[in-house]
């Protein structure tokens, strides 16, 4: 006697990775009978993506480690000859621009412009102004800018708004022998809140005329720093009576000096790959749009389709605001199942984090593998006489071990194509089962992962046979 089930997998266990077949009437032998199940044909849609949740093939994970600087506030010489004069002969390196009309005259290097302003003697734009008093030797003799109230003074104006902290200077007087003469001198910077000049620090130098010739210094300070566009140093003092010259005029300015970093505990992220269909072009796009952040760039060689994942993060210089090297260190954490290890052809060399060296890369052992499907594999609940046996890769962590295997279907067509199967050999499977009211078929595929088929259309039978008597 022959039972047929006629099987759609989409009416009850459509997103099971199972099918039960249940008997309307159950099936009963007795001593003279026994049973034998067989497949007569079974087929389905290949939808099953070779790169998803249910392969669990889909997540990896990239192991972060951030490195934190922590900074204090040092100085650094600013202005300086440096770019403007030549330190041998003093002579200028740059232009100068002079505007008779304003009685100016002007020179620029890098972000830094220094304007000198005389009411005086800046009347010909045939001449040259300009002294080399950017260094710390003096010279009053020879390198000097004169400074009178109102109609002399020197400005620079800074493109980077940098944040000047001291100002070195020096100031010569000519020859005079009279009563000690006390001299004023503010520096300045232009606040673009009020659009005027606010006194930053200023000084009275006591010229008390033990000579012809009198040198005083002073380093004006800003002690409470704020980056700034424009700086003035002018004389307050109404009358002098002798003539006053500035002959040094070098600044330092603020900038943070970095601590060498501090390693901090690494962290891991999960990069999920989205379910579907992959090829090796899609699935190195993929991984790149995954991977920006990490500034990490994956590449599949042409002659040997191996996975290269390149680190190309530049070298970090810290910041007052980006004082934390995202991706320090970077390391993959690839899941030790089979068939993510054969997707990212890696195999003798796993270890749990593999790191992705700076300004190099990490390559496979061997050439990709994204088919993760030649195989469906069918079993059944039902108790075999003659037990199958099976030698099959575990491809996850919950694996276990097959019933007794009806069918062995070959599944390496394209996507979105028909497999078949007709069991044209008439396999049959004896079987111990007595009683039989419901039967269950499992489906996996050759790494023992099971398989959710959302449609699937079998035929099975249930075959009862007559004992020979002796």
């Amino acid at each position: 006697m022959i039972y047929d089930y006629y099987v759609d997998k989409r009416k009850y266990n459509k997103l099971d990775e199972y099918v039960d077949i249940h008997l309307l009437y159950p099936i009963e032998t007795n001593n003279y009978e026994y049973l034998k199940v067989k497949l007569c044909d079974f087929k389905f849609l290949n939808n099953i993506f070779n790169i998803s949740s249910t392969l669990m093939n889909n997540q990896f994970n990239i192991r972060r480690t951030t490195k934190t600087y922590t900074y204090t506030f040092g100085n650094e010489l600013y202005l300086s000859e440096t770019g403007f004069f030549d330190d041998a002969t003093n002579n200028l390196l740059v232009s100068e621009v002079i505007n008779t009309t304003d009685n100016t005259s002007e020179i620029t290097y890098g972000d830094l412009t220094l304007l000198y302003f005389n009411n005086n003697t800046i009347t010909d734009d045939a001449q040259s102004y300009w002294q080399n008093i950017l260094k710390s030797t003096t010279d009053g003799a020879n390198r000097k800018l004169e400074l009178i109230r109102d109609l002399a003074y020197l400005e620079f104006t800074t493109t980077n708004n940098e944040i000047i902290t001291n100002l070195y200077t020096s100031f010569y007087k000519d020859s005079y022998t009279g009563n000690p003469v006390d001299v004023d001198v503010i520096f300045e910077r232009f606040n673009t809140t009020t659009d005027q000049y606010a006194p930053i620090d200023s000084t009275t130098l006591t010229f008390n005329s033990a000579g012809a010739q009198e040198t005083e210094t002073y380093t004006f300070q800003f002690t409470n720093p704020v980056a700034t566009g424009k700086y003035r140093l002018r004389v307050t003092t109404s009358s002098l009576p002798f003539n006053l010259y500035i002959t040094r005029l070098q600044a330092d300015k603020q900038i943070p000096v970095f601590d060498a970093g501090t390693i901090d505990t690494p962290v891991e992220h999960t990069i999920t790959i989205p379910d579907g269909f992959y090829k090796a072009s899609n699935f190195k796009t993929i991984l790149n749009e995954l991977l920006t952040s990490y500034k990490l760039t994956a590449s599949i060689d042409q002659y040997n389709n191996k996975l290269k994942i390149s680190n190309d993060n530049p070298t970090f210089v810290p910041a007052i605001d980006n004082l934390i090297d995202n991706n320090y260190q970077l390391e993959l954490v690839i899941p030790n199942i089979q068939n993510m290890l054969e997707n990212w052809g890696i195999t003798d060399s796993y270890q749990t984090y593999i790191p992705v060296p700076f300004n190099s890369y990490y390559e496979g052992d061997t050439h990709i593998n994204l088919i993760n499907l030649s195989k469906i594999i069918i079993t059944t609940d039902l108790n075999f006489q003659n037990k199958t046996h099976n030698d099959i890769i575990k491809g996850n962590q919950i694996h276990r071990g097959f019933g007794n295997i009806l069918a062995w279907i070959d599944t390496d067509e394209a996507p979105y194509t028909c497999i078949k199967y007709r069991n044209h050999e008439d396999l049959k499977y004896r079987i111990e089962n007595r009683h039989i009211s419901t039967i269950r078929l499992r489906f996996y595929n050759e790494k023992s992962q099971p398989l959710i088929l959302d449609n699937a259309l079998l035929h099975l039978q249930i075959i009862k046979y007559q004992k020979k008597s002796l």
